[in-house]
């Protein structure tokens, strides 16, 4: 009597995951706990272990499919052999019951599963890793043995005297396109002509809305939907900050530990929460309650090839500024490697988004559901600035805007908040105290 393997849960907040690779074919045997399948949510991707130790008699989702939680991904048999592992989701199929890979589809995937086709381009880049795996297949070819290559492609090349068949495509399974064909006759010094508007489209490229980049949007509109954004933006002058800073970085270097400005602006967001507890708070719509966090874990956006990641830097008020700044780094290096663990996205309260090293001026940024508010730290720059003795000096400027859900923020909150940061940010002696 086979036995379904269901998604289950990797973090918070999360009801779907895109099935990126299957590790075993159908009908294979494994054992407990093997790797057999890679799943990409909007916080990590991660390897799903076996449950069982037997055959994977059916894969219910293709590669690319968009899966809930809950939701059949395999079917396993010899049941009677095999011990599911601990925290796996497993469901028993009634007896004679056959479940199609459609038939698995309740709608929430956006993504029908199809038969595995090897229609990979002889250069792949994987959307995980940003790896380039090269393939030794031969060059794609249609229906009746000629290269790919789209109809306008093909008139050009005639047109220029060029064999279509020397020219590299860089579309869909290795096509040419009219792009190429233009590429192909400038690297051989030759002009290509006036490409009309008709031709435009081939100058386009498509691709899935899918994976991480899917996620982040879902994420960014409930958050949209189901807060009132607010924002408020100041400056501080961390002229102190910068030059402590250059006292203590090659002491950090020492130590293997890359010392930036974020973690003295995390040890002052530390204290300003203590003092301003709304701001690290979130709503619990079902039960009518704010739930007021007595713990700081900071969430930290950092940018990967894949998308944007968040891990989280958790107990950040029990730690002293050189532990959270190993851990900072950490956590970053793994993000943008895709090595992130359910355990390091979870349990965020408060998030710090800095755009600084990005350039721009100040911004307005989302807030991370279904925490209450966001940072936004951005870039140094020197600028005039009028002392209270009225001389005007250069000193280092820092914009910080604060995005807050208005509902369970209010104005005067927010303003003492950041006033708090700013406080310590340009007295940075004090966040000493806080290590």
């Amino acid at each position: 009597m086979p036995r379904e393997f269901l998604l289950p849960k990797l973090a918070e907040s999360i009801i779907e995951g895109e099935i990126v690779t299957w590790l075993v074919e159908e009908g294979e045997g494994v054992e407990l706990d093997q790797p057999i399948v890679e799943v990409m949510t909007d916080k990590v991707t991660v390897e799903l272990p076996s449950p069982f130790a037997g055959t994977l008699v059916k894969r219910l989702a293709a590669e690319g499919d968009v899966v809930a939680v809950n939701h059949p991904i395999a079917l396993f048999s010899d049941p009677d052999e095999s011990t599911p592992s601990e925290g796996t989701q497993v469901r028993e199929e009634p007896p004679g019951a056959e479940v199609s890979a459609s038939e698995a589809d309740d709608g929430l995937s956006l993504f029908a599963p199809s038969e595995k086709v090897d229609d990979r381009p002889v250069v792949q880049v994987s959307s995980t890793h940003g790896a380039v795996t090269e393939r030794t297949a031969a060059r794609p070819t249609g229906p009746y043995g000629r290269v790919l290559a789209v109809p306008a492609a093909r008139k050009l090349a005639r047109e220029l005297g060029i064999s279509i068949d020397a020219v590299t495509g860089s579309g869909s399974n290795g096509r040419i396109g009219v792009v190429d064909v233009q590429a192909h006759a400038r690297a051989a010094g030759r002009s290509a002509p006036y490409i009309s508007p008709a031709e435009y489209p081939e100058l386009e490229e498509r691709v899935p809305f899918s994976g991480l980049r899917r996620s982040v949007a879902s994420q960014m509109l409930a958050s949209h939907l189901q807060t009132v954004r607010t924002l408020h933006v100041d400056e501080a002058d961390v002229s102190e900050l910068v030059r402590m800073r250059a006292r203590l970085k090659p002491v950090a270097a020492e130590r293997g530990v890359r010392l930036t400005y974020l973690p003295f602006v995390m040890k002052a967001v530390v204290s300003a929460l203590r003092a301003f507890p709304s701001v690290n708070s979130s709503l619990d719509e079902e039960a009518g309650e704010i739930v007021l966090k007595r713990y700081v874990n900071l969430s930290v956006a950092v940018a990967t090839d894949g998308g944007l990641m968040v891990p989280v830097i958790h107990d950040v008020d029990r730690k002293g500024l050189h532990e959270v700044a190993a851990e900072l780094q950490d956590k970053a290096e793994r993000a943008r490697e895709g090595k992130l663990a359910p355990e390091d996205v979870r349990g965020g309260t408060f998030s710090i988004t800095n755009v600084g090293t990005l350039g721009g001026l100040f911004s307005f940024p989302i807030i991370n559901l279904p925490e209450a508010a966001i940072l936004g730290v951005h870039s140094i720059k020197r600028r005039p600035v009028v002392l209270e003795d009225d001389s005007i000096q250069a000193r280092s400027m820092l914009y910080l805007s604060l995005s807050f859900d208005h509902r369970l923020i209010d104005g005067a909150e927010a303003t003492g908040f950041t006033g708090q940061l700013i406080d310590l940010l340009e007295n940075p002696e004090r966040l000493l105290l806080e290590s």
